[in-house]
């Protein structure tokens, strides 16, 4: 498979869980509207070297400063400015390990890669430990979120097993690199005892 490649520092996008991004340099406004046009996925590259703004890529080669692990997914614009910038949620499809960049003749990388498969069975002995993630999540929303139809709808979109693990992931967990190590997980469970472990060990977004 084909993903364009939007490189982020910090910002991680995790299957089955959607987030928003405000788009407004041209060719990432472009890339956009081609992924819209075309079917091709973006994934959101986790930036090795955060505060770097330059940073080379050549086809044929690999990305030597994204994390090879990558969540994608599918735009869906929500807002257009008169400035040209745009709004827009990101859709999580999947995960998926980036090779090499296409000569695709675009200002924007576009990569080869390959889907990762992932376990998304909680088994009966991580259901308590599941349960327990799900109300911590649902206190830190009653604190962070005033509104109360914000959080009735945020609540209703946020269900699964999967969806609450990237909703810990991208809102709770205050560890960058934590974040990139629950992402690269192919498991839910493995998910779920990291999660728990932080919970006990206190290392969360307050």
């Amino acid at each position: 498979m084909q993903l364009f490649v939007f490189p982020l520092g910090q910002v991680l996008l995790y299957p089955s869980f959607s987030k928003p991004f405000h788009i407004f340099e041209p060719r990432y406004v472009q890339m956009v509207e081609d992924s819209i046009r075309t079917g091709i996925p973006i994934a959101i590259g986790n930036v090795i070297e955060f505060g770097q703004t330059q940073h080379e890529f050549h086809p044929g080669q690999p990305l030597k400063f994204i994390r090879e692990i990558v969540g994608y997914g599918h735009p869906v614009i929500i807002e257009r400015s008169v400035n040209g910038s745009i709004v827009i949620f990101l859709e999580g499809k999947g995960k998926a390990r980036l090779g090499l960049v296409a000569d695709s003749g675009t200002s924007y990388i576009v990569c080869e890669a390959e889907k990762v498969s992932e376990n998304h069975d909680v088994e009966s002995d991580h259901l308590q430990a599941f349960v327990t993630a799900h109300k911590v999540m649902i206190n830190w929303m009653n604190k962070h979120i005033a509104d109360p139809n914000a959080r009735s709808q945020f609540l209703t979109y946020v269900k699964t097993p999967e969806q609450v693990v990237g909703c810990y992931a991208s809102y709770l967990v205050a560890d960058h690199d934590l974040q990139q190590l629950i992402l690269e997980s192919n498991d839910i469970n493995e998910k779920i005892d990291l999660i728990g472990r932080l919970i006990a060990s206190g290392e969360l977004v307050a």
